[in-house]
């Protein structure tokens, strides 16, 4: 499903060029969950980035559903993310103007869906985050966990087949831990293919983990999958 072989990335920091990854290849199968870890500035959100069509790489190949898209012109890349990936960003990214209904649905406007069917769409999410009676509450209004909760129902809204989640626990207090943990084990149960960033696994959540991969200054140190170092 994913592949990423010797991909490097870089950038310009003042007159200081900064190596965000250096020569890495990872591979994630499809219905599987992967969790990149490791300290702040280590590579791991870069990495995120790079398999979201976020942010291209400098050198190296990037695979998604045995295409390779690393050199792909920007608005296929717009597409591949629109159809194929949901995000959950650790800065929610939420657009305070909107309702939390509308941010969650913001996904469904491309395709021409009509306002019932994504309020339709929204709300069942909604629902089962235990968020329906915000739905119509502006997104500002929320506290930080509502938003990360309303944050994922915007990922899942296209029921995308590669779920990519930035510190997806974060922010959440621990009656709702449970609660994501629980969708993100629904999810892998679908055959999603899920790929977290985080610097703390939750025990709760490791018995969902098909691989770790620990990063530290932009290269992976160590993979561990289901139970074998590699």
């Amino acid at each position: 499903m994913i592949r990423v072989e010797k991909a490097t990335k870089s950038y310009q920091s003042g007159k200081v060029k900064v190596r965000a990854l250096n020569d890495v290849s990872l591979e994630v199968k499809k219905g599987e969950m992967a969790v990149l870890s490791g300290p702040s500035g280590s590579g791991k959100s870069t990495m995120l980035n790079v398999i979201g069509c976020l942010t291209r790489i400098t050198g190296g190949r990037l695979w998604l559903a045995d295409r390779e898209v690393s050199h792909f012109p920007d608005h296929f890349l717009a597409a591949i993310r629109r159809e194929k990936i949901g995000f959950i960003f650790q800065q929610f990214n939420l657009l305070s103007g909107y309702s939390t209904w509308e941010n969650v649905s913001l996904p469904l406007l491309p395709m021409g869906i009509s306002e019932k069917e994504r309020r339709i769409r929204a709300m069942k999410l909604l629902e089962e985050l235990n968020l329906e009676t915000r739905a119509d509450f502006m997104a500002n209004e929320l506290s930080g966990g509502e938003q990360q909760r309303a944050a994922i129902a915007r990922a899942l809204i296209n029921d995308p087949e590669i779920i990519l989640a930035d510190e997806p626990l974060s922010n959440i207090d621990t009656g709702h831990v449970r609660m994501v943990i629980d969708i993100l084990r629904e999810l892998k149960k679908r055959g999603k293919t899920i790929i977290v960033s985080s610097h703390d696994t939750q025990p709760s959540m490791a018995s969902l983990v098909d691989r770790t991969v620990y990063f530290a200054s932009g290269e992976i140190s160590l993979q561990e999958e289901l139970g074998e170092e590699l």
